[in-house]
């Protein structure tokens, strides 16, 4: 409690100084925010929340200024209206009560990972988008990309995550979670996961993975020591389509890759060190069995004839 309080402490110093016109100290600023990943997460939710309550209050009006481009997502007043609109904080730490969702992303050819107050941890794959909750640790929402989630395991909370209309539930875990082109792809390397727990849930555990593709949900066998290899710049498929390998490589690389329809649902099963790339997509067609080529302002995987 006593390290959220002073989170909280920091980030409304931060806010405060950074919606001043004087304020010009911006590496501390994003030294603050790059030290702890919920410096961010807490700074854009006390920002909007202030704009929010701020709309409440009328202004103080003042002589006049010159007019000047806006720069700021809330007003920041002089006299009076200073006071005015910092005495809705007194309220502050009753309205974080309230779910208080906050988004994280990473940039495709980026990774991150996210540390959680109940000391779970969350490794992003590029262009990755998470949904997590300030104020509840224990539930996580996989919008796109690819995530692997290591637990912290209480049986009286289970860890959630919800991803393409189904919910996956720890039981002591360690597990991989992608969306992508419309499928969840789970795979298990600790413990156990419950998909969809209830009458038709679905437990996987260690050495298994789950695939939902178009409603149908099938349950697979995975190499443990390639789940989550993706963190180490490998890419390990059995089988896999060239249309997920593509959509992989292109979130690892940073690029714009596609499977051209004639090879798409080819299978391919392999490792592929993406740091040996470059960045460039070409340089993994050989392996691939395909032509890697430039197309307007994106590459396409298609056949070598």
């Amino acid at each position: 409690m006593a390290e959220h309080d002073d989170i909280n402490a920091q980030t409304l110093d931060w806010v405060v100084r950074t919606g001043s016109d004087a304020f010009d100290d911006w590496p501390a600023f994003h030294a603050w925010l790059e030290a702890d990943p919920r410096h961010a997460a807490a700074y854009h939710a006390m920002s909007a929340d202030i704009a929010e309550m701020a709309a409440t209050v009328r202004p103080v009006q003042s002589a006049p200024i010159a007019m000047q481009p806006p720069r700021r997502r809330w007003p920041v007043w002089t006299g009076g209206a200073i006071a005015a609109s910092l005495a809705l904080f007194v309220g502050y730490e009753a309205l974080e009560t309230r779910a208080h969702p906050y988004a994280v992303e990473t940039a495709a050819g980026a990774m991150r990972t996210v540390q959680l107050a109940d000391g779970s941890s969350i490794a992003m794959g590029g262009a990755t988008r998470l949904m997590l909750d300030r104020d509840d640790p224990r539930v996580a929402t996989l919008e796109r990309g690819e995530a692997m989630f290591v637990v912290r395991h209480d049986d009286s909370d289970p860890f959630e995550v919800s991803v393409g209309g189904a919910r996956l539930v720890d039981v002591g875990t360690a597990f991989d979670v992608k969306f992508a082109r419309g499928e969840t792809h789970v795979a298990v390397s600790e413990g156990a996961v419950d998909y969809n727990p209830g009458r038709d849930g679905i437990r996987l555990v260690k050495g298994q993975g789950l695939v939902v593709r178009d409603g149908e949900a099938t349950v697979t066998n995975v190499d443990v020591a390639s789940v989550g290899s993706w963190r180490d710049s490998v890419l390990a498929y059995e089988g896999a389509t060239l249309a997920e390998v593509a959509d992989d490589l292109s979130r690892a690389l940073g690029v714009d890759l596609r499977a051209d329809p004639t090879v798409a649902k080819r299978p391919f099963s392999g490792s592929i060190a993406t740091a040996k790339l470059s960045g460039d997509p070409r340089l993994a067609a050989p392996l691939l069995g395909v032509a890697i080529r430039k197309r307007g302002g994106h590459w396409v995987m298609s056949s070598r004839s």
